[in-house]
């Protein structure tokens, strides 16, 4: 068990493998390390990977002030500080892929390559939108929590419901009031993800890895981007869940392998 210091918050990792570049897996708001680990120990076998909380998250400090995507970068950094890693290549779960993004504006050619599982790459649909704004209402925010349990793990073995009900639904109303009001200011500062990493000058590869939504139009809309842009590559895994990486550990690992090497 390590630590790092981000602004005097312990930022608890988990440090196992070895080589550069290291995989540094960023979890999605509400999501806790523990989600990784099943990937973590697949990867490992070939490569350094980090798996981290963020504050307020797992095994991190809970800071005494509100926070945001701003602090999350800012223990993502410590992390690499404090392991000592050279270069990273981000495994970002949902919307921790925005700050993937901004490691790899900070950092530049230390963060040569970027994974995404899970994230909405396109405009984010009405409904999405309001979820957002829902969940930043006190009276509103269980009820659509439990929309999205139910949207996300649709199908899903009953380990993986169990786990995920579990982690995300310990955290309450402040957590995902900020999660929503945090998301939502992305979308409007940075519009789609697509669209941010547009601007990434020079580009860099991504790999896009996902189950949700399955829908063929949001595949097809993908595969029609790589067409365009050589950096940007789209896996959709067997799997039915917005969680592949714990609930398909061994193909996502393997698709993941055949990126970085």
């Amino acid at each position: 068990m390590a630590f790092a210091n981000s602004g005097g918050i312990r930022i608890y990792y988990d440090d196992r493998g070895k080589g550069e570049p290291a995989l540094l897996c960023l979890p999605g708001w509400c999501v806790h390390s523990a989600t990784f680990v099943p990937l973590a120990e697949r990867l490992s076998a070939q490569h350094r990977v980090l798996v981290m909380d963020w504050r307020g998250h797992g095994e991190s400090q809970a800071p005494d002030q509100d926070f945001g995507y701003a602090e999350l970068l800012a223990d993502a950094l410590a992390v690499i500080q404090a392991s000592g890693a050279q270069s990273v290549i981000p495994i970002a779960q949902s919307h921790g892929g925005w700050v993937a993004i901004e490691l790899q504006r900070r950092l530049g050619e230390r963060v040569p390559k970027m994974i995404f599982t899970s994230w909405y790459l396109l405009d984010p649909p009405p409904p999405f939108l309001r979820a957002l704004q829902a969940l930043q209402d006190n009276m509103r925010w269980r009820e659509t929590v439990e929309q999205l349990f139910t949207t996300w793990l649709s199908g899903a073995p009953a380990t993986v419901d169990a786990h995920i009900r579990t982690e995300m639904g310990s955290h309450g109303f402040e957590m995902w009031a900020r999660a929503g009001r945090e998301i939502a200011a992305m979308y409007a500062r940075e519009g789609n993800p697509l669209q941010a990493l547009s601007r990434l000058s020079p580009a860099v590869p991504v790999l896009h890895v996902y189950a949700q939504p399955s829908a063929p139009e949001y595949f097809a809309a993908q595969e029609s981007f790589a067409r365009e842009h050589s950096w940007f590559s789209v896996r959709r895994l067997e799997a039915v869940s917005h969680f592949p990486m714990l609930e398909v550990p061994d193909e996502t690992a393997g698709v993941i392998r055949q990126f970085v090497r």
